[in-house]
């Protein structure tokens, strides 16, 4: 009598080992869902700091008169997704590089290979800047009809999508932040004027 009682005290009843299973079940996905709502956060900040970023460099185009792109690197197996800024080079500055890139016999590039390679090169004081892994954004352009622009380097099918043209217009686009290939937040788009406007 004895024996047989331990005996059915040591093991467990299939209900215990469902209900075990269950909550561990519970516990996991709870872990997995709090990980993916921390790396949705990191999402969301890098798109505020993007937007601000964009306000930033709308201000300095136009204080300065400068002609600005954003350009952006996508995601490598080593490298997360960057973006950066280039300044636009007219035909003019471009020569004048090419006069001061001579060799040491003296030989100079032709300011036709100086104007192709150079007509973009990127503003050394504002580094590339890194978004968070698995965190990336893309650009769509909007069609306009340009009142004070008409330089086909800014303006053409080939031109970078987001220009700020150094004369208070601004090439229009919208942009959709992603994180794992899903969509984050509501599109942010830009007006022809430069104005960033968060569509949430």
């Amino acid at each position: 009598m004895t024996t047989q009682s331990s005996h059915q005290q040591m093991g467990f009843t299939l209900i215990e080992l469902m209900v075990v299973i269950v909550i561990i079940s519970i516990m996991a996905s709870l872990v997995v869902m709090n990980l993916s709502g921390t790396d949705q956060r990191k999402a969301m900040q890098a798109r505020e700091i993007l937007m601000l970023d964009l306000q930033r460099i709308n201000r300095e185009a136009n204080d300065q008169s400068r002609i600005y792109a954003l350009s952006t690197q996508p995601a490598t197996d080593v490298q997360p997704f960057r973006y950066g800024l280039l300044e636009y080079r007219n035909a003019n500055m471009s020569n004048q590089h090419a006069l001061n890139n001579t060799n040491q016999n003296g030989f100079n590039r032709s300011a036709a290979q100086s104007t192709q390679n150079e007509t973009w090169a990127e503003v050394k004081d504002q580094p590339m800047k890194e978004l968070p892994h698995g965190v990336s954004f893309s650009i769509q352009a909007e069609e306009h009809e340009f009142k004070n622009a008409n330089n086909s380097d800014l303006i053409s099918a080939e031109a970078p999508k987001l220009i700020w043209l150094g004369n208070g217009e601004v090439k229009p686009v919208t942009i959709q932040m992603y994180f794992e290939q899903k969509s984050v937040g509501d599109l942010i788009q830009v007006d022809y004027l430069g104005k960033v406007i968060d569509e949430s």
